[in-house]
């Protein structure tokens, strides 16, 4: 009997199951977005490596080129050679952004080239949809901005949304030039709802 079932565990060992891919998770908003631009007239084939600080211009904990930084492409698209950051906080000139992939945060100084905007700036007027996997009830309008505001209409996840105002974590949109309302575009966590396109 105990071989029988030797067999048959091994057997169903062998069955090949489906991949699933690991979904990435949905990147932090913080308070605005820098755009890191090198700048090309010095060393246009060496990048430069960005210092972070553990507070603005004390205590260097890192180097990073542009790259190899934590940076927004999967919700924001940008010409080549310009890297988009979320800042999570900012001191003057100095913003605290993400380092590495663990989250680890430093302060760096924004050179003159680079352009920081807040999120409410940047994605005034912009085209989006709203990403794939979220919880039920963000795929619907809302009559105004906050969970507790009626429903008004559904949906699907494919329309095209124009970004009116923004109040917070939540933005009145367009949806396919023909309705609106409003919709989160980040949950409590901060963390992302929207693709801008």
């Amino acid at each position: 009997m105990h071989m029988r079932a030797l067999i048959i565990s091994l057997c169903l060992a062998l069955i090949p199951l489906p991949a699933f891919s690991v979904q990435q998770p949905r990147p932090y908003s913080g308070s605005g977005v820098m755009i890191i631009r090198p700048l090309r007239q010095v060393r246009p084939a060496d990048p430069a490596a960005i210092p972070f600080y553990r507070d603005p211009g004390v205590a260097r904990i890192a180097e990073r080129v542009a790259g190899e930084i934590p940076l927004l492409f999967s919700i924001l698209k940008t010409p080549a050679g310009e890297y988009p950051v979320a800042v999570m906080g900012k001191k003057g000139n100095w913003m605290r952004i993400a380092y590495d992939d663990a989250g680890r945060e430093g302060w760096v100084e924004m050179a003159r080239w680079w352009e920081y905007t807040t999120w409410e700036d940047f994605l005034k007027g912009r085209s989006a949809r709203l990403l794939p996997g979220l919880k039920k009830g963000v795929y619907a309008l809302r009559a105004g901005p906050s969970e507790t505001s009626q429903l008004t209409d559904p949906l699907s996840g494919q329309e095209n949304l124009r970004l009116i105002e923004i109040r917070g974590d939540w933005v009145l949109v367009i949806v396919d030039f023909c309705r609106q309302g409003w919709l989160p575009w980040r949950d409590g966590d901060g963390r992302f709802q929207i693709n801008l396109e």
